[in-house]
This record gives structure tokens, C-alpha cells and sequence, in this order.
């Protein structure tokens, strides 16, 4: 039985245990600039609630998700889910939160900043590996057709080229696709994660007002997969990791969370 029969045969569960995950990534190689990312938050995340997973890898993980997030993963052999916000809301509906110290406010602010890194920066993440010509034809074509033949070589990147170029065009702050837009959005993302991290009095989004002690939520794996895969990716052109390398305070932040709080990015 192929792996997309073994999914459509799969039904929603509603059972709090959670026993086996199954983590599906695409293989070494293959994981380009967003796809890193997502799976660095993912594993983050995982790893944050200390919850063990099995990691396989599939070159079509990209069109075995339901909703075309990657990775995908497989809970207790049933329930399917793609992604790191479809992970966070199967997983808070099973009692494992990291937010639930928050104020309402907070979890308005936790939601308003998560959307600015799955709306905008996702979106520079695409830009940088698709609508820029040496990633574009030096890591992202290669990569993407590693594992087919002509004429899907040709066919499947040129749709997926022109799928991300309308994705971004349809996001209302691209004035127009082009270098200096993507500048501009970038130092937009990175001043607005700047000014929340100084405006809290730990080193992290949130911190308890009683003690100042931080806490740690989705939105820091979140943030951290991120920024730890774009700053530790090569890429021939890479305006966007110079873009928010010119904030120290992102750089310090990532620094912080992974010496005082042990966030790290597994690499399998």
C-alpha cells in the first residue's frame, strides 16, 4: 500500500495519548529554504513538550499533505497533520500548551506575531528560494527535481515557480515583487519582533509579571525555527539573511533561548 493510501485510510482521533509520531520530512538534499524552516519549528516544538518522534523521509512529502504544509506527521498511526499551526492546535486540543500562562492580551499579541511570521516571513522565505535567480537555478531547481525526470523536470518547478510568484503578489504589503520590496518587508518583520523582545522585561515575547522569569510559548519555536534555519542556510544570494542580521537583537535572542532555555534545532 503506498503512503497516500495509508493516509486517506487514516481517521481523525480525538484520544488525549499520544503514543507514536511519525514525523515526515523530505530527504536530505531536497529541504529547501521554507521547508527547513517549518520542520526546525516543528521540531522544536516536539521537543519543547519532550515528546519523541520518528523521522522518515519522502521525496513526494509535498504532495502527500492534506494541505500542502510540510512536514507531515502521523500521530498514533491515525490522525494526519501538516504543519506547524495545524501541529499546535492538534496538540493544545490534547492538553499540551506552552501558552496557558498568558493573559488574554497576550495570547492576542502571541496570535498577531505568529501571523506576522507565517504571512510575511514565510513569504520572503518563498521569495528567497523561488524569484531569486542564483538560488533559483543554482539550489531550488536542482533540489526540487532531484527525484524526477523530463518533462516533470520542467513542468513541476515552472508551476511551483509561478504558484509562489501569485502567493506573494496576492499579500497586499508587496507593493511589487522585487529586491528592494523584499528589503523593505524584511527590516518590516525584524523591526516589529525587535520592538516586542525589548518591550519584555525577560529575554524572551513573555515573561511572568510577578517574577520576570521568561516563558516560553509557541511563539518562541516559532520564531527561533525560523530565524535558526535562515541564519544557518547558504544560499548564493541571501539578501534576506542579511536583512535580519543587521538586527543584533535577533541574533542575540536566538543565542539566549538556546543557552538559557536549551532550544535547539535537531537536523536528522
Amino acid at each position: 500500500m503506498s503512503i497516500m493510501d495509508q493516509l486517506n485510510n487514516l481517521s481523525p482521533s480525538f484520544n488525549n495519548e499520544i503514543e507514536s509520531i511519525r514525523l515526515i520530512d523530505h530527504p536530505k538534499g531536497m529541504d529547501l529554504l521554507p521547508s527547513r524552516c517549518e520542520a526546525t519549528c516543528i521540531k522544536v516544538l516536539l521537543e519543547r513538550h519532550e515528546l519523541r518522534y520518528q523521522v522518515e523521509t519522502k521525496s513526494n512529502v509535498e504532495y502527500i499533505s492534506k494541505n500542502g504544509r510540510f512536514p507531515v506527521l502521523i500521530f498514533n498511526e491515525k490522525d494526519v497533520v501538516s504543519g506547524f499551526s495545524e501541529l499546535v492546535e492538534y496538540l493544545n486540543k490534547r492538553g499540551y500548551t506552552l501558552s496557558d500562562k498568558l493573559s488574554q492580551e497576550e495570547k492576542c499579541d502571541l496570535d498577531i506575531y505568529s501571523s506576522l511570521i507565517t504571512g510575511r516571513l514565510e513569504a520572503l522565505e518563498l521569495y528567497t528560494s523561488w524569484l531569486i535567480e542564483d538560488n533559483y537555478n543554482h539550489v531550488t531547481l536542482p533540489a526540487y527535481t532531484r527525484h524526477t525526470t523530463w518533462p516533470l523536470s520542467a513542468i513541476l518547478p515552472f508551476y511551483k515557480k509561478r504558484q509562489v510568484y501569485r502567493l506573494i503578489a496576492s499579500q497586499g504589503e508587496w507593493n511589487d515583487i522585487s529586491a528592494e520590496m523584499m528589503m523593505l518587508v524584511s527590516k518590516t518583520v525584524a523591526s516589529a519582533l525587535t520592538e516586542r523582545l525589548s518591550s519584555s522585561s525577560g529575554g524572551t515575547f513573555f515573561s511572568d509579571p510577578a517574577t520576570e522569569e521568561d516563558i516560553i510559548t509557541e511563539l518562541d519555536c516559532l520564531v527561533y525555527g525560523h530565524l535558526n534555519a535562515i541564519f544557518m542556510t547558504k544560499l548564493p544570494s541571501y539578501r534576506l539573511k542579511r536583512a535580519l542580521g543587521q538586527h543584533p537583537r535577533l541574533i542575540e535572542y536566538c543565542k539566549y533561548v538556546e543557552s538559557k532555555h536549551g532550544l535547539k534545532a535537531q537536523r536528522v
